[in-house]
Order: C-alpha cells, then sequence, then structure tokens
C-alpha cells in the first residue's frame, strides 16, 4: 500500500511542535545537564523529556512505524513502511546558555527505498517551523503566515557559508582545513551551533550553502529534505565522518 505522506508531514509536525513546546517550556530553567562523548557534548533534562514527548506523539499516529532518535535506543517498529529519525534539542549547546537557535527536528524515511519522505524542524524561541513532504516542496511558517522557500538567489555575489565544528579535537583541525579551501567562494561565515536551522536557512535564502563534517544521521534527516525540495543540491552523508552539503550553485 502506498504511503499517504501527507498524513506522514502532520505526523511530524505534530511530534515536532509537541517536543518543541516542551524546550520552550524549560528554556532558562533549571536544566540537569550531563555529557556524553566528550564534556562538551552535553545531554539535559529537556532533550530527553522532549524525545520522549516526540516518540510517543509518532507511536499514536503510527504504532508500526520503526523510530531512531539521537537519545534513546531505536525502536525497531512492526513491519514498518516508515523509520523515523528524531533530534529533540538540536543546538542543545545554545539552549544551555540561553541562545535562541534550537529545534526540534523529526523526518522519516521509507524502509524499503531509503528515500528521506517528511521533515519538520520547529524552532520555538525563533517563533519559525520548516517543513517539506517529498515532491511537494519546502515550506517555511513564520509570523502566521504560509510560505513556501526556493533557497537563495544564484547570482547572489555577496555569498555566506554556514557550518559546525566537531565535539572531537581532531576533526576540528580536519574541518578548519576544508573551510580554508571553501572561504574563497564565500564573503562570510556562520556557525549557529544547530546543523538543522543552518539547513533550513539555506534553504529560505539567508544563506548560501552549508557544509558539516562529522554529522549525525538525526542532524539532518528533516532538514536536508526540505533543502532539497527548496531546489537546493544535498549531499548526505555516506558514513560516520562524512560530509553533509548543501548549496544552489
Amino acid at each position: 500500500m502506498e504511503i499517504d505522506l501527507e498524513q506522514l508531514l502532520q505526523c511530524a509536525l505534530d511530534s515536532a511542535n509537541k517536543g518543541a513546546s516542551e524546550l520552550l517550556k524549560r528554556f532558562g530553567g533549571d536544566l540537569n545537564i550531563q555529557s556524553k562523548s566528550s564534556p562538551e557534548d552535553y545531554v539535559t533534562d529537556a532533550d530527553l523529556a522532549t524525545e520522549s514527548i516526540v516518540r510517543s506523539v509518532i507511536a499514536g499516529h503510527r504504532p508500526d512505524d520503526a523510530i531512531t532518535g539521537e537519545e534513546f535506543d531505536a525502536n525497531p517498529g512492526n513491519n514498518p513502511e516508515v523509520r523515523w529519525s528524531i533530534d529533540p534539542l538540536d543546538g542543545t549547546v545554545n539552549y544551555t546558555r540561553g541562545l535562541p537557535h534550537f529545534a526540534t527536528s523529526v523526518g522519516a524515511a521509507s524502509t524499503k527505498t531509503g528515500e528521506w519522505l517528511v521533515g519538520a524542524v520547529v524552532a520555538p524561541k525563533l517563533g519559525v517551523t520548516y517543513f517539506a513532504k517529498k515532491g511537494g516542496g519546502a515550506w517555511k511558517i513564520e509570523n502566521g503566515r504560509t510560505l513556501q522557500i526556493f533557497g537563495p538567489p544564484v547570482d547572489r555575489t555577496t555569498r555566506i557559508l554556514a557550518t559546525g565544528f566537531s565535539y572531537s579535537a581532531q576533526e576540528r583541525i580536519k574541518q578548519v582545513e576544508f573551510l580554508g579551501l571553501q572561504i574563497g567562494n564565500f564573503v562570510d561565515v556562520r556557525r549557529l551551533g544547530s546543523a538543522a536551522l543552518d539547513v533550513c536557512l539555506v534553504a529560505d535564502g539567508t544563506l548560501d550553502a552549508y557544509y558539516e563534517h562529522d554529522t549525525k544521521e538525526h542532524d539532518w534527516a528533516a532538514a536536508l529534505l526540505i533543502a532539497q525540495e527548496a531546489g537546493q543540491t544535498v549531499k548526505r552523508p555516506d558514513f560516520a565522518g562524512d560530509l553533509a552539503w548543501v548549496n544552489a550553485f
């Protein structure tokens, strides 16, 4: 049976919005902060609570689907057609420092083809939601308006590159070297601290390109589909440490 992409998108939006509401409720309050892969790689009680909410909402809509996420073990589902990839709090360090660039990201892929089908990225402190379904274009909700987005103008000469850096010092050195090779094509660089929002800002034309090594699937699952549906050239990482890239030229 063919997957209903509109129903799948509504599930992504519902779960991402409810997760983002939990983040907003806890923002600026006391947080239980722990470290994972390195002292800088934070996880908070807000991350954990939000992923629990997102998983619960998805399971309510689609109980047989597989679910993977940043913080909890994978749920293999019951003969699933769809697998979800969740980043409950993309931009955790920003969140703990009181910076507004953080988001809940929810994407879904076909278990048969591996194609990414829908994605939603909700940035509650910024008041913006990005979303897309395969073949349906990319969209942005801001200030009560829903607008289709098409990426940056390809003839813009003052191009700005977005990027991010690994928690690993060795990987950061490699990333800076790669940045040195790219910077001649750009007038400036932005590093906002949320891969999902970096990509979405290329999708809506605010920024012109994005690259980052050493991202995880949950970082880009939703956002790269949104950028792709906005007409951008997208490279998804093939393995851990590989390059994610988005641009229109």
